[in-house]
């Protein structure tokens, strides 16, 4: 969201102090994804020919638990979210804040879901009812036909 430098001066027990804070506002990326999830979930409830499906990839494990994850398929890189439409067509997200980035192994593993034929959105929003509105009118295009 805002980075912006507030200051003021205070006058505490005859003493003088300049105090300086940095407001940061920022909204964590799983609230990106929670709202981009529940907005596709209204389209299908909604009766659209889709259904969708998330994960947390980048959640803290310990290291036995990522040498679990690793072997049982967790890809590094892996889009956040997939939304499969009518058809046998795959279309997947990866959400981003208006400021946020791919990392090295995303882009890798987004070029080469690309390579092998399937589509990979990087919408990005500053907030997560702006992300939601940009997947949701994505979505309708393709389903359109667009």
């Amino acid at each position: 969201m805002e980075i912006r430098s507030v200051s003021s001066n205070c006058n505490c027990l005859g003493m003088f102090f300049d105090m300086k804070t940095r407001v940061v506002n920022r909204i964590p990326e799983w609230r990106f994804q929670a709202e981009v999830v529940a907005r596709l979930h209204e389209m299908e409830s909604a009766g659209l020919p889709l259904t969708c499906a998330g994960d947390m990839a980048a959640a803290k494990r310990s290291q036995a638990e990522r040498m679990t994850a690793k072997v049982t398929g967790l890809t590094a890189g892996e889009p956040d979210v997939r939304v499969y439409l009518a058809g046998g067509r795959l279309i997947s997200i990866e959400l981003k804040a208006a400021k946020g980035s791919r990392s090295a192994e995303q882009k890798a593993r987004h070029a080469r879901l690309n390579a092998l034929g399937f589509e990979v959105l990087n919408p990005r929003a500053p907030t997560p009812e702006a992300l939601a509105d940009l997947v949701e009118a994505e979505i309708r295009k393709r389903l359109r036909g667009d």
